[in-house]
């Protein structure tokens, strides 16, 4: 899906970190928990996915304050054997403890070549993007998956089920940045409905269903999404999303989805405990590092100069927000209206000052 053109602000990737840390900060979380959010979600703005980027931080916020998240965790780390490790977020905030996961698993997956790493007790940890990313920078390919509440109809039902439950992967590649695919296994992210709700934008067709389970564009009458395949082949969709919710509750003793409360508000009183999953492994381990990289190198040099259809481009998984990050971090990182002003809200409340920003215009 392309990237959508946001009007509002615009800021430095390291002016919004520092205030979104600074924030978050003065709602009582401790440094690491606030340094783990804002590098997540700010990473997650800075290539362009919106939708789980600094938009989420209101949100995070409302979560905190209500007690929902525990602003001070102590997390615990544990090994059940020799390439599996567990992290116990502590109703902490997940993007601290998924970026530990990361750590442990390529600690883990150095002695032994692979690692499968489980975080218990969590919370939200915005894209998973982030996290497959962080390890391949450090030569490990991964896999990273999480599970939700109820947003997702299963296919041939009327009501939701499943979470969106994304799953990421994530691949070093020679002389490049590494390839990286983050995806939802819902037709479209639950925060693209909302991120459309403050943009005034029509959703596209096929992906989300009203009360009465009838398909609509509408992101106001939007109360569940299809999965990924849509009205035909959403079984695809559906049974990725059925995988992943076992993975991230069985094997991590967390409730499945659809046993959840629902993470919205107005009640932010009590947690919400989430499971995350991480695999991680060495791929010169597999045949040898020349040999993987040629043969990566060949496929991505074939697929890039494939024949593009009228108006498109053959892109590799992750070459569309590589660009958007150099635009970005050249350009700065747009921020929409209706995000800014919640920020802005939210900074006068903690007597902190927002970061210079600038108007992006009609078409940022």
């Amino acid at each position: 899906m392309p990237i959508e053109a946001i009007e509002g602000k615009r800021a430095t990737e390291a002016d919004l970190r520092r205030f979104v840390a600074g924030l978050l900060s003065a709602a009582g979380a401790d440094a690491p928990s606030a340094a783990a959010v804002a590098r997540a979600v700010i990473d997650a703005s800075a290539r362009g996915v919106d939708t789980h980027g600094i938009r989420l931080i209101p949100w995070y916020l409302e979560m905190l304050e209500g007690e929902r998240i525990n602003p001070r965790p102590r997390l615990t780390v544990s090994a059940t054997a020799s390439a599996v490790g567990h992290v116990d977020a502590d109703n902490g905030f997940g993007h601290l403890a998924s970026y530990r996961a990361i750590e442990e698993g390529c600690r883990i997956a150095a002695g032994t070549g692979i690692a499968a790493v489980t975080v218990a007790r969590s919370s939200h940890h915005g894209a998973t993007g982030v996290y497959t990313l962080e390890a391949a920078r450090q030569g490990f390919a991964a896999i990273g998956m999480t599970h939700a509440d109820r947003l997702v109809v299963p296919d041939g039902g009327r009501e939701p089920f499943f979470g969106t439950n994304p799953i990421s992967f994530a691949i070093p590649a020679p002389g490049e940045a590494p390839l990286l695919l983050d995806m939802a296994t819902s037709a479209i992210p639950f925060n693209r409905v909302i991120l459309r709700r403050d943009t005034g934008t029509k959703l596209p067709p096929d992906v989300a269903v009203d009360a009465g389970g009838a398909t609509t564009r509408d992101p106001h009458e939007a109360v569940a999404l299809l999965p990924l395949g849509g009205a035909a082949f959403g079984y695809k969709g559906a049974g990725l999303a059925a995988m992943i919710d076992i993975l991230c509750s069985a094997f991590t003793g967390m409730l499945h989805g659809a046993a959840m409360e629902s993470f919205g508000g107005p009640d932010y009183s009590r947690p919400i405990p989430i499971g995350h999953f991480f695999i991680l492994f060495r791929p010169a381990d597999f045949f040898g590092a020349e040999t993987c990289d040629a043969r990566l190198a060949a496929l991505l040099s074939g697929l890039r100069s494939q024949p593009a259809a009228p108006g498109r481009k053959v892109m590799a998984p992750g070459d569309l927000e590589k660009a958007e990050a150099d635009r970005r971090r050249r350009d700065g990182i747009p921020v929409d209206a209706a995000t800014w002003d919640a920020l802005a809200a939210a900074a006068a409340r903690h007597g902190l000052p927002l970061p210079p920003a600038t108007d992006t215009g009609p078409h940022a």
